[in-house]
């Protein structure tokens, strides 16, 4: 639930914050009215996402072919770690324009007319996040119950409808650069451990070398089969007795997504 909780609210919160960007700057253009536009959607992405999650977790749990099943998770995961990576960059990258652009797009539809055009810039911007949250929390929750997901996930998805609206409402000057950074560098951690599991799904089949196996054993203090060692497990990729491959890969992933994020070249505000 933890996990899917920090996805889901920084994912959420994402784009809670474009949408509030859009309908501010219709209210202010006075075109209020076109905001159903946006709305719908919205409404579309959310249904593409959630379709893709259930088709998605619909396969996982009616695969009984354990050749077939060890192989499919491995791949959510690391396609999950590749899509989370190139996502965070990116809008690292685009966070200094992002604002000033949604507003010329708003402006551009409602000058011509083309209302409808909202409707897609809307779905285009939810749909996007929601595709990424989708493939992150299928593939770091693949053990978790239904139940806990969900809960982790409408818990997310409300306090950033909270943030929305408070951006919504005014406030421009609310420090959202540190909660965005914060949230990023814990989903690149969590993608990390999503690394250690992935890989560990393919040595598993024997298609990827172990190394030293283990290179140390800490199941005596924290098994992570324990509820802690869970914990621990979906945060940080917790393994009581990992292989030298997986520390390896753990360690180069951080270092080299770290420093792609905190290079100098990029530093911005979200909403421009």
């Amino acid at each position: 639930m933890l996990n899917t909780f920090i996805i889901t609210l920084r994912e959420g919160v994402e784009i809670a914050v474009v949408l509030a960007i859009i309908l501010a700057y219709l209210r202010q253009l006075g075109a209020s009215r076109s905001a159903s536009k946006v709305w719908l959607g919205t409404a579309a992405a959310a249904i593409v996402s959630v379709a893709a999650a259930v088709g998605i977790f619909a396969v996982l749990h009616t695969t009984k072919v354990e050749r077939f099943q060890a192989p499919l998770e491995g791949s959510l995961k690391l396609l999950a770690v590749i899509i989370l990576t190139w996502m965070t960059l990116w809008m690292k990258r685009e966070s200094a324009t992002i604002g000033s652009s949604l507003r010329q797009r708003v402006l551009h539809a409602v000058s011509d007319g083309s209302v409808w055009t909202l409707a897609s810039l809307a779905f285009i911007s939810v749909v996007r996040e929601g595709i990424e949250t989708v493939l992150f929390v299928v593939g770091s929750t693949q053990q978790a119950t239904p139940a806990a997901t969900i809960s982790g996930a409408v818990l997310g998805f409300a306090v950033a409808a909270i943030f929305g609206e408070i951006v919504y409402g005014g406030s421009s000057r609310m420090a959202l650069k540190p909660f965005f950074t914060v949230m990023s560098v814990l989903l690149i951690v969590m993608a990390a451990g999503l690394l250690v599991g992935g890989i560990g799904e393919f040595q598993g089949l024997g298609l990827l070398p172990t190394g030293i196996a283990p290179l140390w054993s800490t199941r005596a203090i924290v098994s992570d089969t324990s509820v802690v060692g869970g914990l621990l497990g979906s945060v940080f990729g917790y393994v009581d007795s990992p292989n030298l491959v997986q520390i390896v890969a753990w360690i180069a992933y951080l270092t080299g997504a770290l420093w792609a994020y905190f290079r100098p070249a990029a530093s911005a505000s979200v909403t421009g």
